[in-house]
């Protein structure tokens, strides 16, 4: 079966929702058709010129980059500009273009989660709560004899989950009433007289990212032509994203030991460092990427360092001024382990595909 756009966005949005990416952020897919067949996938961080006449020139039906094609608004594409020329160019090439930004840095296993994994941090949490995922309370009614199947389908779809225990679900018996009428194929009693059935209110919690899920396979198991369910908004909390990670090394480390294993394990051969040294290096805390500013995260948790990328020069004096010590290894560099990442969840998952990943694609920066 022929694998298209719609197949590769549906794996990424299991993966990391387009619902956790910032409001500012652009995620999804940009450029193309969800119809598209797809063959070959060249995954990358940035999607510029070279990339695109590489992706032109290695019969790439589409790019899944980390950075947004089409970043902020654009008013009109002119192949005289930069961008328009690229946009043009992955057009005349049936070139799709999906993308996977934000939401990818704060999903559960996403770049923060790995750029911790990378440095051995053990006892991850997150740095600073980013989105908690609401909790809905389904309700359906059902007859005595479906109940199991329509409990089990909906566990199967997901619901049923409190910490560590599935299938949680609560059942109380009751009579259940209904009239048939004309148009109607009743599954129990007959057009125009009033039936009584024994029925079971059966209810679960579902997360919001698996209700729609959810409440498709509870009617599909379901044997009455109209099903009774209600749905509720509690005031649970679900699942926690976090920006940034925090978590200890295995042994502390002197300042200087843990910027050697920072650039070995990213494969760097500067970083920045800011701020007053520690006398040693326990607690760290990681941000993939450009450093968003809130200090929050690292002062509560009193990390020893912080480890990310693109600090400004005020972010660095302010820093400073906090006591706080930074380890820069650069935007690139801390994120470039989205490129392995998303290649092997396309290998595991879709066999008939090439997934390559982009010989061109450098580090803008060049340190002499």
């Amino acid at each position: 079966m022929a694998v298209k756009c719609k197949d590769i966005a549906k794996l990424m949005e299991s993966q990391a929702p387009v619902k956790l990416s910032e409001e500012w952020d652009n995620v999804g897919l940009l450029l193309g058709s969800l119809e598209n067949e797809v063959k070959r996938i060249m995954v990358c961080m940035d999607v510029t010129t070279k990339i695109a006449d590489e992706a032109a020139a290695k019969g790439v039906d589409l790019i899944v980059s980390h950075h947004p094609l089409i970043f902020r608004g654009m008013k009109r594409i002119n192949e005289d500009d930069p961008k328009g020329k690229v946009i043009y160019k992955l057009i005349r090439n049936n070139i799709n273009v999906y993308c996977a930004h934000t939401n990818f840095d704060v999903a559960d296993g996403g770049l923060n989660d790995r750029l911790a994994e990378i440095i051995d941090l053990k006892d991850v949490k997150n740095l600073r709560c980013y989105k908690q995922e609401k909790l809905y309370k389904v309700v359906v009614f059902v007859p005595e004899d479906k109940v199991d199947d329509v409990r089990d389908a909906m566990c199967s779809a997901g619901a049923g989950w409190i910490g560590n225990y599935s299938d949680c679900s609560f059942m109380a018996g009751g009579i259940g009433t209904f009239r048939p009428l004309d148009g109607t194929n009743p599954y129990i009693g007959a057009k125009g007289k009033l039936e009584k059935v024994n029925e079971y209110r059966l209810e679960t919690i579902v997360p919001e990212s698996l209700l729609k899920k959810v409440v498709e396979a509870m009617i599909k198991a379901h044997p009455y032509e109209e099903v009774a369910y209600d749905i509720y908004l509690t005031e649970l909390k679900g699942m926690e994203y976090g920006m940034g990670k925090v978590g200890y090394l295995e042994q502390p480390l002197k300042l200087e030991e843990f910027i050697d294993m920072v650039k070995e394990k990213l494969k760097v051969s500067t970083v920045r460092v800011i701020g007053p040294s520690p006398d040693t290096v326990s607690k760290v805390g990681v941000f993939c990427g450009s450093f968003d500013e809130d200090y929050s995260g690292i002062l509560k948790e009193k990390t020893d360092v912080l480890l990310t990328g693109d600090i400004k020069y005020h972010t660095a004096v302010d820093m400073t001024e906090m006591g706080l010590c930074v380890v820069d290894a650069g935007h690139f560099n801390t994120e470039k382990i989205f490129v392995p990442a998303v290649m092997k969840l396309f290998k595991d998952t879709f066999r008939d595909i090439d997934v390559i990943a982009s010989q061109v694609e450098s580090d803008p920066f060049k340190f002499s």
